[in-house]
């Protein structure tokens, strides 16, 4: 992470707080939001778009013929 996110205020980021981290770092903050309880009903639907996104960026380049474990 190239700067601290507080992780138990996720709640309270600003959106593009968000929107600029990787892939890594928003899986560690999703993470631990639900870890303290939250839920995926709280999360922004754009976080789960930019998430998507992101996974999408990641998989890109990968034969279709190969399996993903």
């Amino acid at each position: 992470m190239s700067n601290q996110l507080d992780l138990k205020n996720y709640s309270e980021m600003e959106e593009n707080d968000l929107m600029k981290e990787d892939l890594a770092t928003i899986i560690i903050v999703l993470g631990s939001f639900l870890y303290a309880g939250g839920s995926l009903e709280e999360v922004d639907h754009f976080v789960l778009d930019r998430m998507a996104e992101l996974i999408d960026n990641r998989l890109d380049g990968i034969p279709e013929d190969v399996s993903i474990h």
